[in-house]
């Protein structure tokens, strides 16, 4: 490819036909020349043979299967080339990728830090160039992050495990830990998830929505990152630290100074100077407010992801049902075409609202009322 500007090049995606892969091939059509897809079923041949045609190649396939997908590609993959993979694994294949970086080829590995079916918009991006001809593939992964309006973050190849270890793997373990905890401590009192919503304090409220996240994933997605991280001696450090301090927990039920001694020592280690904890009791202290606000009564709309669109709903829903709102949530969510679509949960103190004719209402706007005030 040598200099050629990245709109005049021939671009191939392999995995492009789902996730992450799809999505990059989608934002990369009006930035390049043209886009090949290799699908993960295409024959060896398919692939070398649109590895051999193309200036910028994406590995989007699955982590496990990079390495050896590198490897066959390697006498490729030479000076000229523009590679960029969007793994959330490197360490199988970071030997492979850093010696065909240091071969000439303009490398750039990435690290999209959401998974492919929520919005991209606003999330964080691992970008991590690789070897002195790094250039031109950092520019391109910037590029097509940036069309897909990602915060971009500049990381060191060589840190990106540990920290993976340290910002996946120990969140993915804790909350695997607590499911079981819970699950078992349900079953012997009789009771169900949905009793322990019903009673519980603010502080669990806010502890649920990371446990819910977890469990409403995939299994095998926790397994393989944990998994992953166990192959790693930093990873079994963390296990072990863990593991430690519930030992020291119990070893200490019945001294609950020793109990605060312990505790205080370890967030005066995670946070020295306290402005961390400042910061968080601030956002907290948000968040529970408006998790009670949404808790008490609220409903959802869902609506076209248009510049505008939450104007025309709060008309609607202050001019013409005069609702009184206290909170308001909102996401990006992609329906089965994978169009993006806003949802609001808007939380409300009216307790008469003629939802049927709200529904009308928000309908003529293009606007879904998914579920009614609880």
């Amino acid at each position: 490819m040598s200099d050629r500007p990245l709109s005049d090049a021939r671009a191939v995606v392999l995995g492009g036909g789902a996730g992450w892969g799809k999505r990059i091939a989608d934002v990369l059509r009006p930035l390049v020349r043209e886009v090949r897809v290799v699908e993960r079923d295409d024959a060896p041949a398919t692939a070398d043979a649109a590895i051999a045609a193309g200036d910028l190649v994406v590995f989007a396939i699955p982590d496990a299967a990079i390495d050896a997908a590198l490897a066959a590609a390697r006498d490729r993959l030479v000076q000229g080339k523009i590679v960029i993979d969007c793994a959330s694994n490197k360490s199988a294949f970071a030997a492979t990728l850093s010696a065909i970086a240091h071969a000439g080829a303009s490398v750039c590995s990435t690290h999209p830090m959401v998974v492919s079916t929520t919005s991209p918009r606003g999330h964080n991006v691992l970008i991590m160039p690789l070897g002195t001809a790094s250039g031109r593939a950092e520019s391109a992964a910037r590029a097509i992050y940036a069309a897909l309006g990602m915060t971009l973050e500049a990381f060191d190849f060589a840190r990106h495990t540990e920290a993976m270890i340290i910002v996946q793997m120990v969140p993915h373990l804790v909350q695997r830990i607590l499911i079981q905890a819970l699950g078992h401590g349900l079953e012997a009192t009789g009771m169900t998830i949905a009793d322990i919503e019903r009673i519980a304090p603010a502080n669990y409220l806010l502890a649920e929505l990371g446990l819910g996240r977890v469990a409403a994933q995939r299994a095998d997605v926790s397994a393989g990152i944990v998994a992953t991280a166990l192959h790693d001696a930093f990873g079994r450090r963390i296990v072990d630290d863990i593991r430690a301090m519930l030992d020291d927990v119990a070893g200490a039920a019945d001294r609950r100074d020793e109990l605060a001694r312990l505790f205080g020592d370890s967030v005066a280690l995670l946070d020295p100077g306290g402005e961390w904890r400042e910061t968080m009791r601030a956002r907290t202290e948000a968040a529970l407010i408006r998790l009670g606000n949404l808790r008490s009564r609220h409903f959802v709309v869902e609506a076209p992801n248009r510049r505008g669109i939450l104007r025309d709903i709060l008309a609607v829903l202050i001019d013409a049902h005069n609702i009184d709102m206290t909170a308001l949530d909102s996401q990006v969510v992609l329906d089965e075409r994978g169009a993006a679509l806003a949802r609001f949960e808007i939380g409300i103190t009216d307790e008469h609202v003629d939802f049927e004719r709200l529904a009308r209402d928000l309908d003529a706007l293009g606007v879904r009322l998914l579920a009614g005030a609880r």
